[in-house]
C-alpha cells in the first residue's frame, strides 16, 4: 500500500493586503491571558477572536464566540474567496534573521508512520479542548511548524519561487514583517517529489497535532480530516528559545524551606548579586527568582542526557512542588524566552510563588532527543519567530 502525501496542495481563503496588518494575530502564547483579552478589546477583527476567548466565558460560550468572530470577519470581506489549491511560501523577517516557509496540507498520517516526528510530550486537556474548538469552528487557520534537513534542491527551488511578487507582505507593530507567495505549480510538483519520503519533525504545534489526530479518529478516520496545515522550514534556519515557568504557589512552603528543599535535591544554590547577570549561563543551570530575590540553581551531579525541562520538573516542580507537568491544575504558567527576565520578576512579585528561567535546548541536543525517539516536558522549546495564525483559512 502505497504511503499518503507528507506534504500536498492546499486550497485556502487568504486575508486579503488591507486587512492583513490588522487581522493576523501574535502568536497565542507569546501573549498571557489579560494582554490577549486586551488585544481583543481594542479590535474586533484581529484573529484571536477566533482561536481564543474571553477566560470568563463557559467552554459552550467560547465556541459560539469564535464561530461569530470567524462569521464577522468574513462578513468584513476580510479574505478571499477560496482559491485554486497551491503550496506557498511564508517568509518571517525579525531583528535581521530570516526563515521561510513551505506551506501546505500535512498528511496526518504521516505522523503515524514516523515522517513527522515529535519532540514535546502534550497535555491531554489542552489537546481535548483544542480538539473541540476544531470540530466546531471547522477550519485550520494556525500553520503547525515542521522542520527538515537542509536541502540544496529545495533551497535552489524556494529561490525561484520566490523571483515571483508576493502576494502578501505586511508587519504588525510587533516588527516581524511577514511576505506570502503562491508557489508557481512546476516548482511545486518538484517540491511534492521532494519531500515524499523525507522526515521532519514538529517545531511548533505538538498540541494542534495531537487535537487534529484526535478529531480525525473521532470521525472514523475521514478523508476530510485526514491532513492538517503545515509550515515546513529547513533547520538550519531556525532559533532556538527557552520556556521559562511561573508556579503560582510555594505548596505551602515558606521561601526559606523551599530553598533548603532544593539544597536537598542535590542543587548548589547563590543569590545572585545586582550587578550581574540573571540569565543561566549554560545547560543545567537554572535562575530562580523567589521572595523579591534572584537565585542560581546548579545541580551537583547531572548526566549528559539529561535536559533542563527534565531536570527542573522531576527534581523540584514535582517532588517538592507537587506540580504536574500536564498543568490541569492552573498552577504551572508557561513564558518564552524571548520575554525578559523583569516581566518575569514582576509577575512573580505581583501573583506570588516562584519563577524559574531555563538555558535554551540547543539545535544539537534537540537532534538527539528526536534521533532517539524521546520526548521533553510540554513546552520544552519556543522557537522564534513563530508562525501566526489567520493569513490562511481552510475548511475541514
Amino acid at each position: 500500500m502505497s504511503k499518503a502525501k507528507l506534504l500536498d496542495r492546499v486550497s485556502a481563503k487568504l486575508v486579503k493586503p488591507e486587512w492583513a496588518e490588522r487581522v493576523v494575530s501574535p502568536a497565542y502564547d507569546m501573549l498571557r491571558g489579560a494582554e490577549r483579552e486586551k488585544l481583543m478589546d481594542e479590535d474586533p477583527y484581529v484573529f484571536l477572536h477566533v482561536t481564543s476567548a474571553k477566560s470568563s466565558l463557559s467552554a459552550e460560550k467560547r465556541s459560539a464566540a469564535n464561530i461569530e468572530a470567524l462569521k464577522r470577519l468574513f462578513d468584513a470581506g476580510a479574505y478571499s474567496d477560496t482559491l485554486n489549491s497551491a503550496l506557498y511560501l511564508y517568509k518571517l523577517s525579525y531583528e535581521g534573521h530570516q526563515q521561510t516557509a513551505i506551506v501546505g496540507d500535512i498528511s496526518i498520517e504521516a505522523f503515524e508512520d514516523g515522517r513527522v516526528i515529535p519532540h514535546e510530550r502534550t497535555r491531554e486537556f489542552r489537546a481535548n479542548d483544542l480538539a473541540n474548538h476544531l470540530e466546531n469552528i471547522g477550519i485550520h487557520s494556525s500553520p503547525v511548524a515542521l522542520a527538515y534537513d537542509d536541502d540544496a534542491e529545495v533551497n535552489a527551488l524556494i529561490q525561484e519561487a520566490m523571483e515571483s511578487k508576493p502576494v502578501l507582505d505586511f508587519c504588525r507593530e510587533d516588527n516581524l514583517e511577514q511576505t506570502i507567495w503562491r508557489v508557481p505549480d512546476q516548482i511545486a510538483d518538484k517540491l511534492l517529489t521532494l519531500f515524499q519520503d523525507k522526515t521532519t519533525f514538529i517545531v511548533d504545534g505538538h498540541h494542534r497535532v495531537h487535537a487534529s489526530h484526535t478529531v480525525w479518529d473521532r470521525s472514523g478516520k475521514s478523508e476530510r480530516y485526514g491532513k492538517i496545515l503545515g509550515a515546513l522550514f529547513s533547520a538550519d534556519e531556525l532559533k532556538i528559545r527557552s520556556f521559562h515557568r511561573h508556579v503560582s504557589d510555594l505548596n505551602n512552603l515558606t521561601p526559606e524551606s523551599l530553598i533548603k528543599r532544593i539544597a536537598e535535591m542535590d542543587f548548589h544554590i547563590e543569590p545572585v548579586k545586582v550587578s550581574e547577570g540573571y540569565e543561566p549561563e549554560y545547560a543545567g543551570q537554572f535562575s530562580m527568582f523567589l521572595d523579591d530575590s534572584w537565585y542560581k540553581l546548579s545541580p551537583q551531579r547531572i548526566h549528559p542526557s539529561e535536559l533542563d525541562a527534565v531536570i527542573l520538573q522531576k527534581r523540584i516542580l514535582h517532588p517538592i512542588l507537587e506540580v504536574e507537568e500536564e498543568g490541569s491544575d492552573g498552577r504551572l504558567h508557561y513564558l518564552p524566552g524571548t520575554i525578559p527576565l523583569g516581566y518575569l520578576e514582576s509577575i512573580t512579585q505581583s501573583e506570588g510563588g516562584v519563577a524559574f528561567a531555563l538555558h535554551p535546548v540547543s539545535m544539537d541536543q534537540l537532534q538527539a532527543i528526536i534521533n532517539r525517539k524521546k520526548t521533553l516536558p510540554p513546552k520544552s522549546t519556543y522557537f522564534e519567530p513563530k508562525v501566526r495564525s489567520g493569513i490562511f483559512i481552510i475548511n475541514r
